[in-house]
């Protein structure tokens, strides 16, 4: 019985682990896409400054 609750207990802290390194993933990605769209935008100011002229 007292292995079984071991067992639990491992796999919770197992899954909350988890679920933390899941998460940095996606703010990770969050930042790789907020910094892409932000390149992104000072390319397209200056392509069309450059239009422009």
């Amino acid at each position: 019985m007292e292995n079984r609750a071991l067992g639990d207990s491992t796999t919770a802290s197992t899954q909350t682990a988890a679920t933390r390194h899941e998460g940095r993933h996606v703010w990770v990605l969050t930042a790789y896409a907020v910094s892409g769209l932000a390149l992104f935008g000072v390319l397209i100011y200056y392509v069309s400054a450059y239009i422009a002229q």
